[in-house]
């Protein structure tokens, strides 16, 4: 499964497992083809998709199959009225097991033999992908089932399919609305949205809360010198050790340019300067992969970190939000690469 440029979602495993499971393997691979293949005319080229990862993606797709139908072989000899139900469901699911091992499997080893060292859990991470290609290659089984009991069935499984993609690109459209592209993060907007209900949340529950903004130093300097490519670079290198510093539910942003913001709940001063100390010697550690290869990584990376506290500096979000600027910009004063909590 994947999910292309432009909000479009490529579901293609209901039909080419289908395919696997029903059809001669020469037809098979032949749907494999056809499928991709419009799939690639009609949505990839014009997210700027290279022909040749098509082409790999296609021959994965295949692997996938022609692996599952062998597997299939070996329980049954096809999948057709003289099959016993349950054996046949049985074989079923077994091939789906192994079509979406094999094309994890491959994947995984292609990735990591050109951008290694990848970690397996990466590819893990995104939970909704896993389970959309999961509910698909269901839906394949359940086609190809149909298609070999019953074959007026298989219309059924259309409305399903319909539904589940445009609910799977609404919720594109909604992190697209929401994320920062560069970066990740929560955008200005969803941040503000989001750290709102967190210190309305601290109200209810009687928590404290903590408002950090972290501005990188002299960030203008690494434009200058390496690009605005390298900065971005740098951008996501910020962000990925926020998120990896910072706990999973912490409201994190960018709040534009150089600058991110996180609130944490639940956290008291005392331990929003540990974090905050954390985060900036983390960032000091950061070597980021200069965009040209050849020159060597980005390092000397550091960032002023002012921290609000609610209640003490306010109980609306533009009130600590002040507070921790004016607290940044006394870290900043202070020469840089340092947290500074405001006074009361």
């Amino acid at each position: 499964m994947r999910l292309a440029a432009y909000g479009h979602v490529d579901m293609t495993s209901v039909w080419t497992f289908a395919g696997a499971l029903v059809l001669p393997p020469a037809l098979a691979v032949l749907l494999c083809v056809v499928v991709l293949g419009y799939a690639w005319i009609r949505h990839e080229r014009h997210s700027g998709m290279r022909a040749y990862r098509q082409v790999f993606g296609a021959a994965v797709v295949i692997a996938s199959c022609l692996t599952s139908r062998l597997v299939l072989n070996l329980f049954t000899t096809g999948i057709d009225e003289s099959a016993q139900a349950f054996r046949a469901i049985f074989a079923v699911v077994v091939a789906m097991l192994v079509y979406a091992t094999v094309n994890f499997v491959v994947l995984f080893l292609a990735i990591y033999l050109a951008v290694r060292p990848v970690k397996l859990g990466d590819l893990l991470e995104n939970r909704q992908d896993v389970t959309l290609e999961f509910a698909t290659l269901c839906l394949g089984g359940l086609t190809a089932l149909a298609l070999a009991y019953q074959p007026l069935w298989s219309v059924l499984v259309v409305p399903p399919l319909f539904v589940l993609q445009r609910s799977v690109l609404t919720k594109q459209l909604e992190i697209a609305a929401t994320t920062d592209a560069k970066t990740g993060l929560l955008n200005a907007a969803a941040w503000q949205h989001m750290a709102q209900r967190e210190l309305a949340r601290a109200h209810r529950e009687h928590e404290s809360a903590a408002l950090l903004i972290i501005d990188m130093d002299n960030f203008k300097l690494v434009n200058d010198t390496h690009g605005h490519i390298a900065g971005d670079a740098v951008l996501r290198a910020v962000a990925d050790s926020l998120v990896h510093e910072l706990r999973q539910y912490d409201a994190i942003g960018r709040f534009g340019g150089e600058e991110f913001v996180a609130v944490l709940c639940g956290v008291d001063e005392l331990t929003a300067v540990g974090i905050s100390e954390r985060v900036r010697q983390q960032i000091q550690l950061l070597q980021v992969a200069a965009p040209v290869q050849g020159q060597p990584p980005m390092t000397g990376l550091s960032a002023s970190i002012g921290i609000s506290c609610y209640p003490e500096h306010g109980a609306e979000l533009e009130d600590l939000l002040h507070a921790a600027d004016s607290a940044l910009y006394a870290a900043k004063r202070a020469g840089r690469n340092r947290v500074v909590v405001c006074p009361l």
